[in-house]
């Protein structure tokens, strides 16, 4: 059968998925359902069930949803229908069931409502983090000017007192002016116009190891998890690194410093349909960064990537704020959150049929 009038939904961020009317044995799905494992392998749908992956309770409501629709004709929706996995996961969605008595097909479509939430916090996200950078940068370029005249101030009285009293204070003014006005480069470097060229991303990794010290430190375990399917990244490959750089090293001072077995695990993987400022992107690719360290606290998870802010006793907290700013560059986003003990920082950057002929050509 030629299913090619079909191909339109691929386009599509809903989950379309159509059945046979007799057997409800799964027919075509689209790549959004693909990616939402509406079955085990997508490349095999011949006589496969739709309820095949999904617990008892899902599968029985389904079902039941299938035949009441077939014998009205009928179409059925079911607002925030929980979807519940063999494997124990669970997601909520807006299903739509339609019988086509001319075609003898089922549509099933589902809209995710945790890709709705998904979207508009990344919208929300993306916008406050890039003004919280943009104020940063201003106050940044505010504050340079009047550190270079205080240290010069400074310079032009060491030289006119020379007790030992004038001279230990304004050594300290020159000193932390120094530090301030490094800070204040920091702030401003991702700024700069970018080198965007095609990088291997898993070289990048391995020299973030290197340059991190992690692999020096005999009581720390490295985990490395590499997707090798990922094309090139399109990007600027030094900046990207001091991106990763202080994602990793944030990592290694919590489990080193506060894990009885310390444990850094760098993992990266396709994924699929994942938004980043409100647009959804069809393929992307995701690095991992886990420790067992013991997480960012409560009190600033909601700000951990703004400058100034750190988890770190002695921490300028500029870091984070520089590697969200760099990862926006590329066209990515980057988030984190805590599960089984450990803290998870992702980054997602967008894989374009550009990346993929790069790859090839390079």
């Amino acid at each position: 059968m030629d299913f090619s009038d079909f191909q339109a939904f691929d386009n599509l961020n809903t989950e379309i998925i159509i059945l046979d009317g007799d057997s409800f044995n799964l027919v075509w799905m689209n790549e959004a359902a693909k990616a939402a494992h509406w079955t085990e392998d997508s490349t095999k749908l011949d006589g496969k069930k739709i309820s095949s992956l999904l617990d008892e309770e899902s599968e029985h409501q389904i079902n039941e949803i299938l035949q009441k629709t077939k014998k009205n004709t009928s179409s059925l929706t079911r607002r925030d229908f929980e979807i519940v996995h063999k494997d124990g996961n669970s997601r909520t969605v807006d299903l739509t069931i339609t019988f086509s008595e001319k075609n003898n097909f089922v549509f099933i479509e589902a809209v995710s409502i945790d890709n709705l939430n998904k979207i508009i916090d990344s919208t929300r996200n993306f916008s406050t983090q890039k003004i919280a950078a943009g104020l940063a940068r201003t106050l940044a370029h505010e504050v340079k000017n009047p550190l270079s005249g205080i240290k010069g101030s400074a310079q032009i009285l060491k030289s006119k007192y020379e007790d030992d009293f004038s001279k230990k204070f304004l050594k300290i003014i020159e000193e932390e002016t120094d530090r301030l006005n490094e800070i204040v480069t920091r702030i401003l470097t991702p700024a700069k116009k970018p080198t965007f060229e095609y990088f291997n991303l898993h070289e990048a990794l391995q020299r973030v190891l290197a340059l991190s010290n992690a692999e020096s430190n005999e009581n720390l375990i490295i985990e490395r998890d590499y997707d090798p399917s990922i094309p090139e990244i399109y990007g600027d490959k030094n900046l990207f690194i001091q991106a990763l750089i202080n994602i990793t090293q944030n990592a290694i001072y919590a489990c080193t410093n506060f894990a009885e077995k310390p444990c850094l695990s760098i993992q990266t993987k396709i994924s699929y349909r994942q938004p980043i400022n409100g647009t959804v992107h069809s393929t992307l690719a995701e690095i991992i960064v886990k420790d067992n360290g013991p997480g960012v606290s409560s009190e600033i998870e909601d700000q951990i990537f703004f400058p100034m802010i750190s988890g770190k006793e002695n921490g300028s907290g500029i870091g984070l704020s520089i590697s969200q700013d760099i990862v926006r560059i590329h066209g990515g986003a980057i988030s984190f959150h805590r599960k089984d003990k450990q803290t998870i920082f992702s980054i997602l950057i967008p894989i374009s049929s550009n990346n993929i002929n790069g790859a090839q050509s390079a």
